[in-house]
């Protein structure tokens, strides 16, 4: 506690000798809305969560500590989608104000100019982006993967699924795998089918059941067959036991079951990676990890929204048209905005742009949008 307040006492102290009292002013005046923004909202997504918990509550009979529990680790990744919409009420908020009390008209009367007073708030709005991407990557994460685990212990009484079934994937020797049923714990598959690429048609091996070891399989009662150039069979055995050598280990498919919302931006390259050697498409995941980086800009984004807004309609204290106007299209911003990135993941996903335009291509027309009506403004006013 002594730590907490000497860190705090000594940050207080560095802020102040290094900072101008306009600065200082707007930081106060922008965290403080900030804050009640982010918990509002959070409150807001809260509750659409608790419905389902304590849905599963009356169904379930889990008790109301476990509730708890899953509100506490669903938080960080509520409270980071709308960072966003923090920001920009927060700027717009701000700027409103200032409007009113006319203190934006008493500092460019005193000879500050308008750039003087937004880059502190570009500054503060490119800071929450920063801490919105620091929480996106070390804390969202976890929260999202312990409380997915809660819920599969707590909530549904079973432990969750090992492995999947009916895979079908390719290894580096141009082999594709058919696997109907695979059970982990006993490191044993089922009716296993493999194409071995030749020059004409592939060689199939079929077995009943497989054992698999770190680099080789063990195939049990199955049989080879082959044919020729006009697609006959030329040959065909049966085995008992079979041999085969695997460059892949076939449970590192299956044994680190996270989803994107689990991982990390490393951890989730690291899939992508081996999921692309192993010649499984990874568009989506692909989509997932440049937005890992684009959602937490968007707070950036409708930062420099909120204050090209405030500078287009809001002229003056009594200017209360021009406040109306700047809210409604900053509603109609937001709810925009969303149905874009909508819009543009599901046509990165499906092939149509690539999946870094698809992450980014919203924050590219807002921010180029924030941009030219921030500097025509800075320019002419």
């Amino acid at each position: 506690m002594f730590q907490l307040h000497h860190f705090r006492k000594k940050f207080n102290g560095w802020f102040k000798n290094n900072t101008k009292i306009l600065d200082r002013y707007l930081f106060k005046e922008f965290f403080n809305p900030f804050l009640l923004a982010v918990s509002g909202f959070a409150i807001i997504g809260v509750v659409d969560i608790l419905f389902y918990l304590i849905e599963l509550a009356i169904l379930s009979g889990i008790s109301f500590y476990t509730i708890t529990r899953l509100l506490f680790y669903k938080l960080p990744a509520i409270m980071v989608l709308f960072f966003p919409m923090a920001v920009l009420f927060s700027v717009m908020l701000l700027m409103v104000r200032m409007a009113k009390d006319n203190e934006l008209t008493v500092l460019r009367t005193s000879g500050v100019n308008t750039t003087r007073i937004i880059i502190p708030l570009m500054f503060f709005t490119f800071s929450t982006a920063a801490l919105s991407y620091l929480t996106n990557e070390k804390i969202v994460p976890w929260s999202n993967h312990t409380s997915d685990k809660l819920i599969r212990k707590e909530i549904k009484k079973k432990p969750p699924p090992d492995i999947k079934e009916n895979v079908v994937f390719k290894d580096g020797n141009n082999r594709y795998f058919y696997i109907k049923r695979i059970n982990a714990k006993q490191s044993r598959m089922e009716n296993i089918l493999i194409f071995e690429e030749t020059a004409t048609f592939p060689r199939v091996i079929a077995a009943k059941r497989a054992l698999w070891g770190e680099s080789k399989w063990v195939l049990l009662n199955g049989f080879i067959q082959e044919t020729n150039d006009d697609g006959l069979i030329e040959f065909l055995d049966h085995f008992d036991q079979m041999t085969i050598n695997i460059q892949q280990d076939i449970f590192s498919f299956y044994k680190k079951n996270k989803s994107a919302k689990e991982m990390d931006s490393k951890e989730l390259k690291s899939k992508i990676h081996k999921l692309t050697k192993g010649g499984i498409s990874t568009r989506s995941l692909e989509v997932e990890y440049h937005m890992k980086s684009s959602i937490p800009l968007a707070c950036f984004i409708f930062g420099l929204l909120g204050i090209a807004y405030c500078l287009s309609f809001v002229r003056s204290g009594k200017d209360w048209w021009g406040v109306i106007i700047a809210i409604c299209i900053s509603v109609l911003t937001v709810g925009f905005y969303f149905f874009v990135v909508a819009l543009c993941r599901a046509f990165a996903k499906d092939g149509s742009i690539t999946p870094f335009l698809g992450a980014w291509i919203p924050n590219m027309i807002y921010g180029g949008i924030a941009v030219s009506i921030i500097t025509y403004q800075c320019k002419y006013r």
